[in-house]
């Protein structure tokens, strides 16, 4: 009878970023759903009232619309997210690096390292560690989510708080069509940038978990296997 084997490392990462797929979804469907809604309130609103387009009550109805429609469901909805999907990535990746850390032996912890974390975690898995990190085209997206969701997190998306290398960053993004605004002096991320940056960071995690757990069975004494 063949053993039964069962990896549990780093189950986790797994299921956290399964639980934010979920999660992304619930999100759109509802921005969807109150979407609709606006839309249905609005249109009952100027057919009770009888307004026309000439009428300055129609307009500011449909401003009002509009206003919740594409500036406040984005920010209410999807910023959190954008924070909640950056933090899993972090906890990921710091993860790893205690792992290998303890592993090796190592005095040494990133948390030793100055700086911000992506730059931290570059020089601690290069010259630390020695685990490549993989330096691709979903990192570069992470980058970008890092500084989006350092937005979000600290000035409430708020661009005239913002720091000018950031707020400069953020306005090059606007104008590449990658799915990052600004309006009302707030950042606003759409529905495409926040499922392709979940997918990036996603497709990153599951390669540096799976690369991690190849390291961990060639190495001395795998751990976390039954």
């Amino acid at each position: 009878m063949a053993k039964l084997h069962l990896d549990f490392r780093l189950l986790d990462v797994s299921i956290e970023l399964h639980a934010l797929e979920d999660h992304l979804e619930i999100i759109e469907n509802h921005i969807k759903q109150l979407t609709e809604l606006e839309y249905s309130k609005v249109d009952d609103l100027i057919k009770v009232n009888n307004w026309d387009q000439d009428d300055p009550d129609w307009d500011f109805a449909r401003q009002e619309c509009n206003h919740r429609i594409e500036f406040l469901f984005p920010r209410i909805f999807r910023g959190p997210f954008i924070v909640a999907l950056y933090a899993v990535f972090e906890a990921a990746v710091t993860d790893i690096s205690r792992l290998i850390q303890n592993k090796q032996s190592q005095p040494i912890s990133m948390n030793d390292l100055k700086g911000e974390f992506l730059e931290r975690s570059k020089k601690y898995y290069k010259n630390i560690i020695r685990f490549d990190l993989h330096l691709n085209k979903e990192w570069q997206r992470v980058t970008i989510l890092s500084e989006i969701r350092n937005a979000i997190a600290h000035t409430n998306g708020r661009m005239d708080l913002l720091n000018n290398g950031t707020r400069t960053k953020i306005y090059q993004w606007e104008n590449q069509n990658m799915g990052i605004f600004t309006n009302y002096n707030f950042l606003i991320v759409d529905q495409k940038f926040t499922s392709e940056t979940y997918y990036a960071v996603r497709l990153y995690l599951d390669d540096l978990v799976s690369r991690y757990k190849e390291w961990d069975t060639n190495s001395a004494y795998p751990s976390g296997s039954i």
